[in-house]
């Protein structure tokens, strides 16, 4: 019989590193069309988001194992090597059940043979290959981009090490309460009820068990999922009830969200994103929670817009960025090119402009973006308060070793004249 978490593990990677698809997206797209257990959805997903995470790992233990560059092998068995080595070297897989799963999952003797013959040599050679790997170049040791290693080195040269490692670490469902209905601990309380193992955290529960029953009360409007350093920026915002806010780029809508909670849904916040399509999402998510101060606009942050000169109290400045503090939910990260990184740094800049002008005397902004970059963090932001006059309040980096955060940049901007 079929092994079904393996077969669509195997479904969805090969989607991923041969049609350039996103895991988490093809994950919620396949899962809808397959019938698995609670067992079978939970180790398949694992073995996903395992196998992104550890694809330059996973190559160059196969590689060693099998006497072949990865490009030489076909791409399907290629696919089963690594779903098999991570299984192996990373998951608390038999050795036996492995090899002979994997081999399963392809077709034809010779085709079966080679699978087995490379699983086999690597666990002949699994203490030689763990060995190879520990002494490798970081790119191999932690599964990340040349260049995200040797940009964390440089910029983090006491703690690189650790701020790559954490990246493994897989951050809880983060629940932010509507504190609307409820405090944290009542929400807790609730949950608990129904299955959840959580912990409070200020207006948030982590939740460490029970998902699913986490996700029902987003459903039922009692919270929606903002990861900690999310939160820590929209807190920093100091939005009240009253206020007039401004969010930038808004889409998928958690700070603004976050603020109209902060605000006790008295005032009013714009909502900008040049994504039109995706603000539906927001005043959907705003009508769960009971939220009606929300209104939403299709406009390009980079583009000025007169009519809002100098008109909120509040402006969210969360700006796109090369997304390198939140590689943990998001594996594909971890090999992306820094090649548009200029082009990407004047749409920071151009959007921070407009952003200010849209300030309030003794108004309040917040800068934030999910990356550890400090040329689109602090080499932003910088330069800009010099141009501009504006000040800083504060600064804080978020690196990924904090428990359950993601690497994240919190600038706290006033316009004084």
């Amino acid at each position: 019989m079929e092994d079904k978490a393996r077969r669509f593990a195997l479904t969805v990677l090969r989607r991923v590193w041969e049609q350039g698809a996103y895991s988490n997206i093809e994950i919620i797209n396949t899962l809808k069309r397959t019938e698995l257990s609670t067992i079978d959805k939970a180790f398949g997903v694992a073995l996903v988001n395992g196998a992104a995470e550890r694809l330059l790992t996973l190559d160059f233990m196969i590689e060693r194992a099998s006497g072949r560059k990865c490009a030489d092998i076909e791409k399907e068995l290629l696919a089963v090597l690594r779903l098999g080595f991570l299984q192996l070297f990373y998951m608390k897989v038999p050795d036996m059940a492995a090899c002979s799963e994997s081999v399963a999952l392809v077709s034809g003797k010779k085709r079966k043979g080679f699978v087995n013959a490379v699983m086999r040599s690597a666990c002949r050679g699994r203490s030689a290959l763990e060995a190879a790997v520990e002494a490798a170049e970081d790119s191999v040791k932690y599964s990340l981009s040349p260049e995200i290693c040797d940009l964390v080195a440089a910029q983090y040269p006491d703690e690189s090490d650790a701020v790559m490692a954490a990246f493994f670490d897989h951050n809880p469902l983060i629940l932010r309460v509507n504190t609307l209905k409820n405090t944290a601990e009542k929400l807790l309380e609730l949950l608990t009820a129904a299955g959840v193992e959580g912990t409070v955290l200020g207006k948030a529960v982590a939740v460490q068990s029970g998902s699913s029953a986490g996700l029902a009360a987003v459903d039922m409007g009692d919270a929606f999922v903002q990861g900690l350093s999310s939160q820590a920026a929209v807190s920093a915002l100091g939005a009240q009830a009253g206020h007039r806010v401004i969010d930038m780029c808004a889409c998928p809508g958690g700070k603004t969200l976050g603020a109209a909670l902060d605000m006790e849904n008295t005032g009013s916040i714009l909502a900008m994103d040049i994504h039109g399509n995706k603000l539906p999402l927001i005043k959907r998510s705003a009508e769960t929670l009971g939220v009606d101060i929300i209104e939403t606009r299709e406009q390009d942050g980079r583009k000025y817009d007169p009519t809002l000169a100098e008109s909120a109290d509040r402006v969210i400045c969360d700006v796109p960025c090369s997304g390198i503090g939140a590689i943990k939910g998001r594996p594909e990260i971890r090999y992306k090119s820094f090649s548009d990184i200029d082009r990407l740094i004047d749409t920071q800049r151009a959007i921070l402009k407009n952003a200010y002008c849209y300030l309030k005397k003794g108004g309040r902004m917040v800068y934030s973006t999910c990356t550890v970059n400090k040329n689109e963090n602090e080499g932003v932001v910088h330069p800009f308060l010099t141009e501009s006059g504006a000040v800083l309040v504060s600064e804080r980096t978020v690196l990924p070793l904090e428990k359950w955060h993601d690497g994240f940049y919190i600038a706290v901007l006033e316009k004084r004249i």
